[in-house]
């Protein structure tokens, strides 16, 4: 802000734009409040800064995978590469619901409003992909379990569950996040580092998102 100087004793009586009866006070209260407002526009940019090394000073330090929901991923990734899985179920609840409670794996599977099944897995064009996804992500513990709203669930031959992904709203991702997207592997709170999110977004058609 450039301010420009000003006598603050005035050569003659004039009105004040404060309201004040006598204009010697004006120029003298103006040019502080002029200086007042640097300290704050300092401050705004060093608040933004602190945040953002701290939040990612965070999620470098939560990066690490950790072994149990790794290896439960990956023995789900093992099962999808043999053959062994033979359906997949894509549930989905769009973003703009609200619920009076966090949406919770269990809460997830009642309340969905769409269902995606791939019923020929080991015949689906698709397989190698999500093989290739999955091989590639790393999940890190979170300290939360997030307001959840997808889910990729997968069957065997039998028709039983072995295993499920859960993603957070807005496919795990949002505003201010620090590090992978948001999820669970079953009840486990988890953060998929990887391209899993971006593979589920693009499974679900945008108008039911």
């Amino acid at each position: 802000m450039n301010i420009t100087s000003s006598p603050v004793i005035p050569t003659g009586g004039r009105p004040s734009v404060l309201g004040w009866s006598n204009g010697v006070e004006e120029p003298a209260v103006r040019l502080l409040r002029q200086i007042a407002c640097k300290p704050m526009a300092l401050v705004v940019p060093i608040v933004v800064f602190v945040f953002w090394v701290v939040g990612a000073a965070s999620a470098q330090n939560a990066s690490a995978p950790d072994a149990g929901v790794q290896k439960e991923l990956d023995n789900i990734t093992t099962s999808l590469a043999n053959g062994s899985v033979a359906s997949i179920d894509i549930l989905h609840m769009p973003d703009e619901v609200e619920t009076r409670a966090s949406v919770t794996p269990e809460s997830l599977e009642r309340w969905f409003d769409y269902r995606i099944t791939i019923s020929k897995v080991r015949e689906w064009v698709g397989r190698n992909e999500l093989i290739e996804t999955m091989k590639s992500t790393i999940v890190p513990l979170n300290s939360r379990m997030p307001d959840l709203r997808s889910a990729v669930i997968f069957y065997g031959s039998n028709g039983k569950r072995i295993g499920a992904l859960y993603l957070g709203r807005y496919f795990g991702r949002y505003i201010g996040q620090f590090g992978g997207a948001e999820g669970s592997i079953g009840n486990t709170p988890v953060k998929f580092n990887g391209d899993l999110s971006s593979w589920l977004k693009h499974m679900i058609p945008s108008s039911l998102q």
